[in-house]
């Protein structure tokens, strides 16, 4: 509804006159109440019609424009003026007039409003609708201002006439926008005077109040609090300082806080000075003693931790009236968390010594704690998940996260070992235990556990299991070049990227047997690459370095640096490069105390590396290859020893038979024409040949068992070289003429005396031997050369022959006990295997060495034997004397016993055709009844194995009867090793000679003046 101002002011109804009644009406209504809100309302209403057909009051209320009134004259157009307050609440920042006039404090006047205008002053195209519809003409927008300040906008508008907003309604517009601010501003200063007025009234008794419990709250508090006058006495204190100190404050009268000498010393008499200047000053921990200090304290406890806080209280004329000083017992705090660091640290100690680390993820706000090796044990600091994650080895995330969500999800317990990844490249394996604790809805907290680190344990499982594996393929064949290849799908990848086995071969050069790589392509290459480029001795890393050291070689990482030192080339070096090597290491295998060669692991595209505790694990891996490299081995030699057995068994059945033949045919001659005096002279003959020849081939043998066991003894003396060739050539010459060879001997003259210190028929035996091969094995009409010379400190013979040659197979091993050549149907090729063994053993007994040449089959051979030579002023000996003829032997009667009756009777006719008188006995029993029956024997001939007891102890039963005491004791038996002589001599014999024995040696001695 509109109000007229005029009706009752008694005034003339002019323009003028009805100004001044609106003002002054609307003054007494701003003035009559402090609701400015409802007093605009009412001013709005008396501003229809007289200043408009609207007016809208806006206010600003906690930084928004409030729209406070709004007035149409019109009840139909109060809807829409009404509706456009509901669809437009706020206007500031629009280009409303009103928000306009707001925000620059200026008024804002449309003295005419045409549809072009009210587009560009609204809202958006609703708001222009409702402004056209409402019929606005002309408008002005009134900023209201009080003190300086903007508090609202009063906005008019003409709809209802073509009348214009002039100067004159502008000016009486703004008068009224004045007044509106004035009432505005005046109310709320009065309301915020009367919250001032209520606030003080409630902060005086809240004052009240406050003190009444602080003095409460003092005298009850557990905290020793102490009121201290800046000259340092004390002017009051609670309850609690009395118990604390055991003091009452009747006792402080002659304490003074600032003369205190502990307070002095520890610093905290200079911060309560601080305290007096007006600052607030917290006081450290203190252990202090009242009982040097404090006068008149009953007994109680005297050191105390203490630490407190120092608050300056100020008087009206804002200085320091006195401090307040509040301190707390700390002592059993203080105590407990000794204890407490006592017992972290033997929790951190156990922690790095069981390789663990304890360890709190707080799910909600991802964070976890750890404890204090944190750093030591993951390398890093760990707040987050994220940096947990950093240090996981990238295969094992995918694992971790699962085993972490079911542990989470299902409320099941964490149990997982995974791998860690050091920034260095080392990787560990740990294992994780954790447990989730649930919130009171049941809703996971935080995952709690432990990590300890297992990289030992796992390093010792695999160990175990690449170790049983490796053992498994190793003693799964004895071909060791397949088991060494098959060792490698053990290894590789497991413990390398590359696998590589090296042999010591017999001529001391490194043969690769084994080499692996994931990649086929790859193998075939390094095969390539090694044929290529083998391994250079002397480089000081690597195979050869191993083998030279006898120990291991590796490298962390590989530095190009060690890549140079072992390229040949260029070239070389650009394919090792290529490879892309990481680290390496090189072990000895070793079998038996010797190197026999290497074993190398490398790691390239793992990214891998070695460390120092892989060392132990690829030593042991070493040692079972070695060692059943070396049992292959000597399987293999174990084989061929007994292949070369089976071989040497053969021929010596062979070389057996062949003399037995004729022996017979020669025997059943004798039978066939016994009084054919020459047939008997030619069959005794060859006889006589071939017994000798049987009996060279059992001395042969005899003395390789000698030499073998290291029995023989070498009795030296100056040696001509010259005259030993001189008896060799005495022994063969009849075989080396048969057989029509050439023999070519040379000495060299520039030489000198060639002189050794030796055995002479020990020497005379390993020239004849080396001499005798040649005739054998050169086919008839051949060509022997010996040839002797000095070769510096040694003399030299050199046998060549033009004869069959050896097998370059058969070459390293010539000199080896029954080493024989590829035998041929007949068995004319190939000895018994023990010559030259038996050679080689009495060279090395006189300190020299012998080897063996042969470009092959059919190419011949030659045998070179170096001696030291001796000094030359030593006198070589000339050849043993002869023999003195032995005198015609008288008539003796003699007792033959032996088991092997032919034997006996044989011996004893021959015995019988030299005039000696002999009796047989078959067993010892017989030899001792014989003895006592006869009168007297002048000498006995005993086999040693009797049937019934040994040729020993019947030479002892003979040496007591009366017939026998004074006989000559002759032994003869096959045991000729100088033990069985020291046994004979022992048993009484006089004579010990070996079977065969030399009728004519054996004759002499049972002649009357023989010698033994």
């Amino acid at each position: 509804m509109t109000h007229d101002p005029l009706a009752d002011s008694g005034l003339p109804d002019t323009p003028e006159a009805r100004r001044l009644a609106l003002l002054a009406e609307a003054g007494e209504l701003l003035s009559s109440s402090i609701d400015y809100p409802t007093t605009l309302r009412h001013v709005a209403q008396l501003a229809v019609p007289m200043l408009g057909d609207l007016c809208v009051v806006d206010v600003l209320e906690d930084g928004r424009l409030q729209r406070t009134a709004t007035v149409h004259v019109r009840p139909d157009k109060q809807v829409l003026l009404d509706r456009l307050v509901r669809l437009h609440p706020r206007i500031e920042g629009s280009p409303t007039p009103a928000a306009r006039a707001f925000a620059t404090g200026r008024i804002d006047w449309l003295e005419i409003v045409t549809p072009e205008i009210v587009a560009s002053h609204t809202i958006d195209e609703n708001h222009a609708q409702l402004i056209l519809d409402i019929g606005m003409r002309s408008h002005i927008a009134l900023p209201m201002i009080a003190r300086g300040h903007t508090v609202g906008v009063l906005s008019l508008g003409i709809t209802e006439s073509d009348r214009r907003y002039g100067r004159a309604d502008i000016a009486l517009a703004e008068e009224l926008a004045r007044r509106a601010a004035l009432a505005i501003d005046n109310a709320r200063l009065y309301r915020t005077a009367q919250e001032e007025i209520t606030k003080c009234t409630r902060v005086e008794a809240e004052l009240r109040r406050s003190e009444q419990r602080f003095r409460a709250l003092v005298e009850q508090s557990p905290l020793s609090t102490q009121r201290i006058a800046p000259d340092g006495r004390t002017l009051y204190v609670n309850p609690a300082w009395e118990a604390l100190w055991s003091l009452a404050f009747d006792k402080l009268h002659d304490y003074n806080v600032l003369e205190d000498p502990q307070l002095e010393a520890s610093g905290i008499a200079g911060r309560l000075r601080r305290a007096f200047a007006g600052e607030a000053v917290q006081l450290p921990e203190i252990a202090y003693d009242p009982d040097r200090t404090l006068p008149g304290r009953a007994e109680d406890p005297s050191v105390r931790w203490v630490r407190g806080y120092a608050y300056p209280v100020r008087g009206i004329d804002g200085g320091v009236e006195e401090i307040v000083l509040v301190h707390e017992d700390v002592t059993d705090a203080r105590r407990a968390e000794h204890r407490l660091r006592e017992s972290e640290a033997r929790l951190e100690r156990a922690l790095a010594i069981g390789c663990m680390n304890v360890w709190d993820w707080d799910l909600e706000r991802d964070v976890v704690t750890c404890s204090a090796n944190a750093v030591t044990f993951f390398g890093r600091r760990i707040g987050r998940t994220e940096d947990f994650r950093d240090v996981v080895h990238p295969d094992d995330h995918a694992r971790l996260d699962a085993a972490n969500r079911a542990a989470i999800d299902h409320g099941t317990t964490l149990d997982i070992e995974y791998r860690l990844c050091s920034p260095d490249g080392h990787e560990r394996w740990v294992h994780s235990i954790g447990h989730v604790d649930l919130r009171p809805d049941g809703r996971p907290a935080r995952l709690l556990g432990i990590t300890r680190d297992v990289t030992e344990r796992r390093r010792a499982e695999n160990a175990m299991r690449l170790l049983a594996q490796a053992s498994e393929t190793l003693g799964a064949s004895l071909d060791y070049e397949t088991t060494l290849n098959d060792l490698a799908r053990v290894l590789v990848p497991q413990l390398a990227d590359w696998y590589a086995i090296d042999l010591l071969t017999p001529e001391g050069e490194l043969e690769r047997v084994a080499v692996c790589h994931p990649d086929p392509e790859r193998i075939a290459m390094a095969r390539a690459l090694h044929e290529r480029y083998p391994s250079r001795r002397g480089a000081g890393q690597g195979a050869w370095h191993v083998i030279d050291t006898g120990k291991p070689d590796w490298r962390e990482t590989i530095e190009d640096a060690q890549l140079q030192r072992a390229a040949h080339d260029e070239h070389h070096l650009a394919l090792l490069r290529g490879l892309g090597l990481r680290s390496y290491l090189v072990v000895p295998l070793q079998a038996r105390g010797a190197t026999i060669g290497t074993m190398t692991l490398v790691h390239a595209e793992s990214g891998r590396h070695y460390h120092e505790a892989d060392i132990e694990l690829a030593m042991d891996i070493a040692r079972r290859v070695a060692t059943a490299v070396d049992n292959a081995r000597l399987h293999r030699a174990l084989q061929d020893a007994d292949r070369r057995k089976d071989e040497f068994l053969a021929m010596l059945a062979h070389e057996l038979r062949n003399p037995l033949a004729p022996i017979s045919t020669a025997a059943q001659l004798l039978q066939r024409a016994p009084d054919d005096a020459p047939r008997v002279r030619d069959a005794a003959a060859v006889i006589g040949r071939q017994v000798t020849h049987m009996a060279e081939l059992v001395d042969d043998l005899l003395d390789v068992s000698r030499v073998t066991r290291g029995l023989v003894e070498i009795e030296r003396e100056p040696v001509d070289l010259a005259d030993v060739v001189a008896g060799a050539l005495e022994q063969v010459r009849a075989l080396i003429d048969a057989r029509r060879h050439a023999l070519e001997v040379s000495v060299d003259a520039e030489a000198g005396p060639l002189i050794v210190e030796g055995d002479r028929a020990r020497l005379i035996q390993v020239i004849a031997n080396l001499l005798n091969n040649a005739a054998k094995y050169t086919p008839p009409g051949g060509r022997i050369t010996l040839r002797i010379d000095g070769d510096g400190p040694h003399a030299r013979v050199v046998v060549r022959d033009t004869g069959g040659g050896i097998e370059p197979s058969l070459l390293p091993h010539v000199f080896e006990l029954f080493t024989q050549a590829q035998r041929t149907p007949d068995r004319t090729q190939g000895g018994l295997g023990i010559g030259l063994a038996l050679v080689r053993s009495l060279v090395h007994l006189h300190g020299g060495e012998i080897e063996a040449e042969s470009a092959g089959p059919g190419q011949g051979s030659t045998f070179t034997v170096r001696l030291p030579r001796a000094a030359v002023s030593a006198v070589p000996s000339g050849p043993a004397p002869a023999p003195a003829p032995s005198p015609d032997p008288a008539l003796r009667r003699v007792l033959v016993v032996d088991d092997n009756i032919d034997a006996a009777d044989a011996l004893a006719e021959m015995l019988r055709l030299d005039g000696h008188a002999v009796v047989v006995a078959g067993t010892g029993a017989q030899a001792l009844e014989i003895a006592r029956t006869n009168p007297r024997f002048d000498v006995c001939i005993l086999d040693i194995g009797l049937p019934d007891l040994t040729g020993h102890a019947l030479a002892v039963q003979l040496r007591s009867i009366e017939a026998t005491e004074n006989a000559r004791l002759v032994a003869l038996t096959g045991y000729g090793q100088p033990q069985d002589r020291a046994d004979s001599a022992a048993a009484g014999f006089d004579v010990h000679l070996v079977k065969p024995a030399d009728l004519l040696q054996l004759l002499d001695i049972v002649g009357a003046n023989a010698a033994p």
